[in-house]
């Protein structure tokens, strides 16, 4: 946080209840291009009285106002508007991905589609969703169930996919009826404004959407409010551990999209030449910075000489630089701390007997911007620390496998369980093996997961699902009236 001047303001104001306002605080949040280290401007610190606010408004527009009682279908065609303005508006949020957070302007594209792909499958479902009574006889009695929105709850979004994810959460609990507040990470805080805006613009009822940037202690708060009934909160296990702890007291439900300690597991009907076009996607997507890189590579023992080798000549040759440059595929990390993470790491991975083949330092050629070179370790047993705690960066451990089994054991033996990769030309070998693996999502020749079905982790790597009809269900509080005849006179 500083106390800069308003004057520097990229933006001065913040959405709260559907309103713009000033905050209550007079602290900002310094916004920094990770690719040159410059100050770009500052925006307002919501604070925990803002917060207070944000959630009264919800509050309100739940027990009093409009939202949760219109069809899902109604509320689907107010969501179809937001759609409309993040397609209009794609290009401002491809260049603020670049600026805000570094992603190359190869992928920035990227993030609007498939937020787009979110929010039309959820307007989709909200058309199709029938939140009818239902009316049970059972052996016991006769019961009237009810699906209801649970009530206002709260999405922390984290820095390193913010349009998605925000529309990942409030996408479904806007459909189920909830009114959303948002809370925006200090490190990439700039696309919540123009989403913002697209908020304000579709014509929410008032208290239905805030957002709120600030950084950790504003997130305690908001999940420790007696008036928020849920939060989706996607961070690393640590900090979910915490938002457990907070949520505590209030027993208050969670979705929580963890850690991961993801493996590439390449069986033995594979060649380097045919694994070498996965990596960028599955390992290096972002410079490392997704929960679901997969960052153990584990190839067949028989093969590893010549994976270790065209896996070290393939990161060398990865384009590292300016992320506004189409031409690049490894831009920087988010900031100095998540760099230094990585340097950690690697200083680590070397104590502990890994040899670092490629990489493993800052790029020569740039002497601004958080960069770091993509970086292969060699020689990684799996009870090494590197190959058991994310890094969240361009930092990838080698090792190998003797059979099927050994893969598997290999992959499940971690703390983790969000998402693990299968790569082979044989599919049925590949879906056979995916059904051993210990984690919530496994893609095969592919990375990450189709997020308009249910995703999400097991072990530390979270609780929950976001995505499909599951990630409604979420939000929806099942209720039961139950009916006994007042017997007749």
């Amino acid at each position: 946080m500083t106390t800069a001047s308003r004057a520097d303001a990229l933006h001065d104001k913040i959405l709260v209840g559907g309103e713009w306002v000033s905050s209550s605080g007079n602290d900002w949040i310094e916004v920094e291009n990770p690719a040159t280290e410059e100050i770009l401007g500052v925006i307002p610190h919501a604070t925990t009285d803002d917060a207070d606010r944000a959630i009264a408004a919800a509050a309100r527009a739940f027990d009093e106002g409009p939202w949760p009682r219109l069809t899902p279908a109604e509320r689907a065609d107010m969501l179809a508007k937001v759609a409309d303005g993040i397609r209009a508006r794609s290009q401002e949020f491809a260049e603020l991905y670049t600026r805000d957070q570094g992603g190359v302007a190869a992928f920035a594209p990227y993030m609007s589609r498939h937020a787009l792909t979110i929010v039309g499958d959820f307007v989709d479902r909200g058309r199709t969703l029938s939140l009818e009574t239902e009316d049970r006889n059972t052996p016991a009695g006769r019961a009237l169930v009810y699906r209801e929105p649970v009530g206002p709850v709260a999405a922390i979004v984290p820095w390193n996919a913010p349009l998605i994810l925000t529309m990942v959460k409030v996408a479904p609990a806007l459909i189920a009826g909830c009114p959303v507040v948002v809370k925006v990470s200090p490190e990439s805080p700039l696309v919540s404004f123009p989403l913002a805006e697209i908020f304000e613009s579709a014509g929410f009822p008032p208290g239905v959407v805030s957002f709120l940037p600030g950084g950790r202690e504003l997130g305690r708060h908001i999940v420790a409010h007696p008036a928020i009934r849920h939060v989706s909160f996607t961070g690393s296990t640590a900090s979910g551990q915490a938002v457990m702890r907070s949520a505590a007291d209030n027993l208050t439900r969670l979705t929580l999209e963890l850690g991961g300690k993801s493996a590439a597991i390449v069986l033995d009907d594979m060649e380097p030449d045919d694994f070498l076009p996965q990596v960028l996607p599955s390992c290096l997507g972002q410079s490392g910075q997704v929960c679901t890189t997969q960052s153990r590579i584990l190839v067949p023992k028989a093969k590893h000489a010549r994976f270790r080798d065209a896996l070290a000549d393939y990161f060398g040759s990865l384009p590292v630089g300016d992320p506004s440059d189409p031409k690049t595929l490894i831009g920087p990390l988010v900031s100095r701390e998540q760099r230094e993470r990585a340097e950690r790491y690697v200083q680590v991975a070397k104590d502990d007997g890994g040899l670092i083949v490629t990489g493993g330092r800052r790029p020569p050629h740039l002497d601004r911007g958080y960069f770091y070179e993509p970086t292969l370790v060699d020689g990684v047993t799996n009870d090494m620390r590197i190959a058991r705690e994310e890094v969240f960066g361009p930092v990838i451990s080698l090792l190998t496998y003797d059979g099927d089994d050994e893969a598997v054991r290999i992959a499940n033996d971690t703390d983790f369980g969000l998402g693990n990769g299968v790569h082979t030309k044989d599919v049925d070998r590949g879906i056979a093996l995916a059904r051993r693996l210990q984690s919530g999502t496994v893609s095969i020749n592919d990375s990450g997961c189709i997020m308009t079905e249910p995703w999400g982790g097991m072990k530390k790597s979270g609780l929950g699902r976001e995505g499909g009809l599951e990630g409604i269900d979420a939000y929806l509080e099942y209720r039961q009236i139950q009916l006994t005849p007042f017997p007749a006179s």
